[in-house]
């Protein structure tokens, strides 16, 4: 089979959770199918438009590059750079005309193009489209306002303009703007929610995630709840790592303000000197500001942000944790750091919310505590000092994720459902929620 992943970033420009997904099914996949990765990835010093053909430890690549200091020269250039972009668009046409994929499995379209899907459809090409986060119902993709509160409704779209002002156009105009701008993000809500409906299935790593987009009205029948995978021995390899006696507190992630790394940091400043150890993986050039704010806050003397982590040490860093934190403050759907933590057998705490409640088992595999709650999560973390038990417990509890074999198999099994020459392969192994 030829399969096209599309991916708004990819290794090694960018690790997030999405691409390090979308590799990592690339990586596995193409042992049994021819597989290229379509993506972007910007370049200051290049052209105006470029495209790059290359390829990412083995995984065969077409990048697609602008310029952005024309692109976002402007407010309403920002704007429609995160989800129309023409040259892109032709760009995927010839792409997809000279490579004829079986079918196109999108990872996210943020800043390639939502008609990227119905391009294919017009193709003639089967889609499938994995849901990572909310960036089809919500502009910021991630449900959260800029004062932290989760997203209570788009009044209108007047609450989407604040949040984009807050995100990315900061102006002192735009409470005066916010009545007439408005209407344009409700435009930009129905055109990227016409372009997903283009796919034939919705891939949803959480329940969570999946019962927001039923209640936006996508098909339920269409809608499959399957969580992701990884390379288990990937990250078994390294073995545990005997502790010094104080309990050893991880964070990894992105250094962004939805995260809630500021709370761990508070919450870990209150802990008595010598008992814990906090380490906090993140690149500090991606939001630098925050990074610097962390750097500020970081008081105590047995805490420290280490930097970038390259995907290939994370089990390398768990194998040195006693606790994983993830702190979010928006809706978190599946963090690929906390299947890390269950293939190296490490507990986790997470802000009790959104789908991290159906990741993490509260006193089963982890805690929870509520979300942005300093003193609740510095309670959380001395329960674990006062209480020796609790501890090997959780531990004892964790329970393996799914390795990325069986989970590209499961991915398979959805892709014969709209290729032809396969439809007679094994059953469709998720569940679509009726």
């Amino acid at each position: 089979m030829k399969i096209l992943l599309v991916s708004h970033k990819f290794p090694p420009h960018a690790l997030a959770g999405v691409e390090v997904y979308t590799y990592h099914l690339a990586q596995e996949l193409r042992t049994r199918h021819q597989v290229v990765v379509f993506y972007r990835h910007d370049d200051r010093h290049g052209p105006p438009f470029a495209e790059i053909d290359g390829e990412t430890d083995g995984v065969p690549t077409h990048r697609v590059s602008c310029n952005p200091d024309g692109l976002r020269a402007s407010v309403a250039g920002q704007f429609f750079d995160t989800f129309l972009n023409r040259q892109i668009e032709a760009a995927f046409a010839r792409f997809l005309a000279d490579f004829r994929p079986d079918l196109v499995h999108f990872q996210h379209v943020m800043a390639l193009s939502a008609r990227l899907l119905p391009i294919a459809r017009g193709a003639g090409v089967p889609a499938v489209l994995t849901l990572h986060d909310f960036w089809f119902l919500c502009s910021n993709s991630q449900l959260i306002w800029p004062d932290a509160r989760t997203c209570r409704g788009k009044a209108l779209g007047l609450n989407c303009v604040r949040c984009a002002a807050a995100a990315r156009f900061p102006s002192p105009l735009v409470p005066w703007l916010r009545p007439a701008v408005a209407p344009l993000f409700l435009w930009r809500d129905r055109l990227v929610k016409r372009a997903a409906l283009q796919a034939g299935a919705f891939l949803a790593p959480s329940h969570f995630l999946l019962e927001q987009y039923r209640a936006a009205g996508f098909p339920a029948g269409q809608l499959l709840d399957l969580d992701y995978g990884l390379p288990v021995e990937r990250i078994r390899r390294f073995p545990r790592l005997p502790s010094d006696g104080r309990l050893r507190i991880t964070f990894i992630g992105s250094l962004a303000w939805q995260k809630g790394v500021h709370i761990l940091v508070e919450a870990f400043n209150g802990l008595p000197h010598g008992v814990a150890r906090l380490r906090i993986w993140g690149d500090p050039t991606v939001f630098p500001a925050y990074a610097e704010r962390l750097r500020r806050t970081l008081t105590h003397p047995d805490a420290q942000l280490m930097g970038r982590l390259d995907n290939e040490r994370v089990g390398e860093v768990l194998a040195d944790s006693d606790l994983l934190v993830v702190p979010s403050l928006w809706y978190e759907n599946s963090p690929l750091v906390i299947l890390e933590a269950r293939a190296a057998g490490v507990p986790v705490v997470v802000s009790g919310h959104g789908a991290l409640v159906e990741k993490v088992r509260h006193e089963v595999d982890g805690l929870h505590f509520p979300p942005g709650d300093v003193p609740a999560l510095r309670a959380t973390l001395h329960r674990l000092l006062d209480e020796p038990d609790l501890l090997p417990r959780l531990r004892a509890n964790v329970r393996p994720p799914t390795d990325i074999a069986g989970h590209a198999r499961q991915v398979e099994a959805i892709y014969r459902q709209f290729v032809p020459s396969t439809r007679s392969g094994p059953p469709l192994l998720t569940t679509a929620v009726g």
